[in-house]
């Protein structure tokens, strides 16, 4: 059996080398596309900007122009499971981020989709991910969603001054830990 500090060193080590590769994973790999495109000027943390060898256009896109995608809205009660257990309804008005990345200009070529917070925190997803529309609620499973950016949560807004974006996604099936994957105060998408 192994002694509580060596479970403890070996917890620490397994925590060390899944950061170091989310961060490698997140890391910049260069892009070589035109400047951001500019719609005027706005606090530069209620701006998503899309960026990337896999869009057309680099575009930063403020909350107002978001909101304003009428046909993209999505309100709905979304389910979380979390690393604990813990179930849990919340529910999101935001839009489908395939329908952000379509007004971006996404190209045919685009595989990957890395998702940065303010904080530096990301997570990544093939782009067949973000296509889906078949994301679950292990609770119902007549249910599908889409992976949305979200502005409103429970009713209440994001602070607009503070990057009030939120990437959430439902479960791919029962079971799977989906809470984890939602990305907080969203400054980046960047498909390549």
């Amino acid at each position: 059996m192994l002694t509580m500090n060596k479970q403890l060193a070996i917890r620490v080590a397994v925590l060390a080398l899944m950061t170091a590769l989310v961060l490698i994973g997140c890391g910049d790999r260069g892009n070589n596309q035109a400047p951001v495109k500019e719609t005027g000027p706005v606090d530069e943390e209620s701006v998503l900007t899309i960026e990337g060898s896999g869009v057309a256009n680099n575009t930063r896109l403020t909350l107002q122009e978001i909101q304003g995608m009428q046909s993209a809205i999505i309100q709905d009660e979304y389910f979380s499971l979390n690393n604990w257990g813990t179930k849990q309804y919340f529910s999101f008005k935001g839009v489908s981020l395939w329908q952000l990345l379509s007004e971006a200009g996404v190209k045919d070529t685009a595989r990957q989709v890395v998702i940065t917070a303010d904080d530096g925190y990301c997570i990544s997803y093939d782009i067949a991910d973000v296509k889906r529309e078949d994301y679950i609620d292990e609770t119902n499973l007549d249910k599908k969603y889409k992976m949305i950016i979200a502005w409103e949560e429970d009713g209440k807004a994001y602070d607009p001054t503070k990057y009030p974006f939120r990437l959430v996604v439902g479960q791919r099936e029962p079971g799977d830990i989906n809470k984890q994957n939602w990305v907080a105060k969203v400054k980046t998408i960047k498909v390549d």
